[in-house]
């Protein structure tokens, strides 16, 4: 949604009903993965 839609984090927790800080949080912990998997190759 941040990228492709560009939307804000703002915006995005009014639509996923969820608090600013637990979509940033979850962004960030989700990036982390992402680049775990990627080194892996």
């Amino acid at each position: 949604m941040k990228y492709f839609q560009e939307l804000k984090y703002t915006e995005m927790s009014e639509i996923l009903e969820t608090s600013e800080g637990a979509l940033k949080a979850s962004y960030h912990i989700a990036v982390k993965k992402i680049e775990a998997f990627l080194s892996e190759y």
